[in-house]
This record gives C-alpha cells, structure tokens and sequence, in this order.
C-alpha cells in the first residue's frame, strides 16, 4: 500500500498522448479547447458609442449643436465632426473622431440642433467604449486546457474564431461486476455504480460504453476483452480486493495489463488499482461500495481524464471548514462535504456503503491522517464533476451518528 501523494505522482506519470481534432466552434461546447485562441483585432474594434443619444464636437460651454448627420450600429460617419456639430448616434456605432456622448434623456432630442440640458454632461470622452480597451489583438482569450461552456464559447466567437482546436473525447468503458448486483431479490442489491460512472463520464463529455460481468474468470476476462478493445481507459467496479471472488487483478494482468499500483492509504477506496498496457490502454479498478466508487473516480480517474484532455491537476479550493473536526485515523480521509454560507461542511455517513449521505454533499474534504480542525481553517474541497453547487440529495430520518467518520474501507 502506498501513500495517496505517491499515487498522484505515478498518475502523473504515465505516458499519455494527446489527440485533437477541429470542430465547428457550436461542436466545441462542452468539450476541452486543445490551443491558445487569440483576439484577431482590438476588442473593441473602434470607439463604440454606449449609449443612444447624440456625439458632440465639444466648443467650450456651449451647450446647442447643429445636428449634420446619423450614425447607426454597423455604419460609420464620413467625415469629421468640427467643433459646434453633432451627429445622432446609437449604441454599438463607431464614434467619429474627438467626440463625447451624451444620453438621448439628457436633450431635447432635436432634429436640426440640439440642446444639451444639464451642463455636467458636456465632459470630453463621456460615454465611449475605447479601442482596445477590453483587449488588444494577439492577446489570449482562451487558454487550452479549457472546458468550453457558453460564456468562453462566446468569447472565442468575438475573438474571430469559427473552428477550434480540440482534444478528442475520451473513449472509456464502464464494467461493473458481482453476481449480486442488480438482483432484486433479498441478497441482491441495486447497480448505483453504474449510473454514477456513467454519469460522470457523461459530463466530462467522455464516449461512454457501459457492461456487467459476472464472478466468473471466464465471462470477466471475455467482457474486460472486449471493453479493452477501442477504449482509451477501461473502469471497473468491484472485484479488486482481497476475497475469494475478487478476480480483476489476476484477469487484467492475463489481458496483458501491467500494474501501476495497487491499493493505497485512502479512505474510502484503499483496494484502488490503476494498470497500464503497453499500446498505452489505461485500467482503473475501482473498490465496489457506492462512496468508494464516488471518491476514486474524483481522486484517480478525473486526474487520468484531464491529462487526456490536456487540463491540469484537479481542481481543489481552499475554503474555510465550518466546524471543528478530527481525524485520528492512519488513513488519508476524502469526506463528503457540503458547502455552506459559512464554508464547508463535512457530511456525517455510515461508512463507505452510505451514498445516501455522500448524495448530500457538494464535494470532497482532504482530511490527512491524524489531523485536527479548528473552524475556519482553510481546508481542500473538491466539487463533484457535473454538479451544481446546491443541489443536493435529501438525508431520511436516521440515528444520530458519532462526531468522527471513522467507518470508512
């Protein structure tokens, strides 16, 4: 068993290839941009007016101009202004020359003259969105390694852009394994698992094939086979610990898998194991309870997913904890926790079966081995992948459960 900061280390180390493609920049949504986008002209092209109303030549304090002309979005003036003349003008239209803006509301919206009605609106410069004040040409608006949503999308768009550079979705297959998984029966139990990988791979915009196997060597090795075949990374769930039907390790490394590392000191999810093959097809052998599976696809294979898609380290914060806690246990401990006005908040669970409770929680808490907290302290929070901030499952009616989480595998 090895220290969680190892596994990241070996993570990191493993030899991965980007691929890209270019899309239509409507087809980037979603996915991750693999290239700098950079502005083809200033932003804003030209002095933009920011209002409706009316550009004056300034002339010391007079305040009535002879109106000679109009300026619409998307047309310019010929010509200069000289001082004493004005032209009507709205919002979005190029500004002639050494003008200032006045607000339609503050005149006598006159045709031939203008009379400007409070004297504090005669400023030079009012009203005007300058050249290149929001950004210069050459200048990067996107930076790869970005998840494109339509904020950045519409960015990309003012910077010029109509394709984009892109990392090729991730080709991952799901196996969940065990005979009772599924099984409605009374020693059956309900395939969570599945829907949460899928899900999450879902939202990390990976492809996504989803299969169940049986504890038997046979029909494991032929479905790890065939979810080998075509895919960037296979998951499984179950199966990688130490009983007597726990057979992926043996079955991966028939399949030609060689061992990155195989359990390391975390709770939840210790029994972890990550493989490689040589033609670079990744494994990740996920333990089989609900919150194992939910805490090692955030802490081993988001990392695997974001360096296959050129993105950095997870995405941890530091935010405040808004509680005392302890945890006196020799395991690194990955808590879920919701987030509160007054910080995060450590979820109370029954142990690493209980996704009712970790369906409460935003995210996870980094709590090291043996480490206490004082309230407010600064503590890692890593928001679960396709969540928004707030909606969370409802906890039913229970015991209450002891102060410490400390019934975690």
């Amino acid at each position: 068993m090895i220290p969680f900061e190892q596994s990241q280390e070996l993570l990191a180390g493993i030899p991965i290839t980007l691929r890209t493609e270019r899309v239509s920049l409507i087809d980037a949504a979603g996915r991750v941009c693999a290239a700098d986008v950079a502005l083809d002209r200033d932003q804003p092209g030209f002095d933009r007016a920011t209002m409706d109303g009316y550009a004056l030549c300034l002339e010391g304090d007079r305040d009535r101009f002879d109106v000679v002309g109009t300026v619409l979005a998307g047309q310019t003036f010929e010509g200069s202004l000289q001082p004493g003349q004005a032209v009507r003008i709205m919002t979005g239209a190029p500004c002639p020359a050494n003008v200032s803006v006045v607000p339609i509301e503050l005149t006598d919206r006159g045709e031939s003259q203008v009379h400007i009605m409070e004297a504090k609106a005669l400023q030079p410069g009012r009203n005007i969105a300058w050249r290149g004040e929001d950004g210069h040409r050459g200048d990067i608006v996107i930076a790869a390694g970005t998840r494109l949503g339509p904020a950045n999308l519409s960015a990309a768009a003012m910077a010029g852009a109509t394709e984009l550079e892109i990392a090729v979705d991730p080709r991952v297959a799901i196996v969940t394994t065990g005979d009772e998984v599924g099984r409605t029966d009374a020693a059956g139990i309900a395939d969570s698992n599945g829907p949460l990988l899928e899900s999450f791979l879902r939202a990390l915009h990976c492809a996504v094939r989803r299969e169940h196997a049986r504890d038997d060597e046979g029909a494991l090795e032929e479905t790890l086979a065939r979810a080998a075949d075509g895919s960037d990374v296979v998951v499984t769930t179950g199966g990688v610990s130490a009983g007597s039907r726990d057979l992926v390790p043996d079955t991966i490394a028939r399949l030609g898998f060689e061992t990155v590392f195989h359990k390391v000191a975390v709770q939840p999810g210790k029994p972890i194991l990550v493989a490689r093959r040589p033609n670079g097809t990744l494994f990740l052998g996920l333990p089989g309870n609900p919150v194992s599976v939910l805490a090692t696809a955030h802490l081993f294979l988001l990392p695997v997913l974001r360096r296959l898609t050129g993105q950095g380290p997870n995405p941890w914060r530091r935010l405040p904890i808004a509680c005392e806690w302890q945890h006196p246990g020799q395991r690194h401990l990955f808590l879920p926790a919701a987030l509160e006005d007054e910080g995060v908040l450590p979820v109370r669970w029954n142990g690493s079966g209980d996704l009712l409770a970790a369906a409460t929680g935003d995210g996870l808490v980094d709590l090291p081995a043996e480490t206490n907290w004082k309230r407010g302290e600064l503590i890692s929070f890593l928001p679960y992948v396709g969540h928004t901030l707030g909606d969370r499952a409802q906890l039913p009616p229970r015991a209450e459960l002891p102060p410490r989480a400390e019934r975690a595998s």
